[in-house]
């Protein structure tokens, strides 16, 4: 390798158990939190970024969240909406930031 020193990979890992949805949604989870914006994935070298995997369609992150029982209180009797806007505000930044969204496959 060309890199000298320490490395560093942060795996995104749902947890069915933990996260309260169905096991068989773990694949599609990970797939929310990298559409939605919530969780970009890209590369660094030196701090700076040298890649990054574009959003196809961006989601609404309510569709990451409903899914898993730890989000529930967000959703309830009285639902939280000030506190989803704050995530999808988050959400926006990262998609900013990092240039996530892929502007020729979303027509935009």
């Amino acid at each position: 390798m060309e890199i000298r020193g320490a490395r560093y990979l942060h795996v995104f890992v749902p947890c069915p158990l933990g996260w309260g949805h169905a096991s068989n949604d773990t694949i599609r989870m990970a797939r929310l939190a990298k559409e939605t914006g919530l969780f970009p994935v890209f590369e660094a070298e030196g701090g700076e970024v040298t890649a990054v995997s574009k959003i196809r369609r961006k989601l609404p992150v309510e569709e990451y969240l409903r899914p898993q029982r730890r989000y529930a209180h967000l959703f309830g009797k009285a639902p939280r909406e000030d506190v989803i806007a704050r995530i999808q505000a988050i959400a926006d930044r990262n998609i900013r930031r990092y240039r996530l969204l892929d502007t020729e496959a979303s027509g935009a």
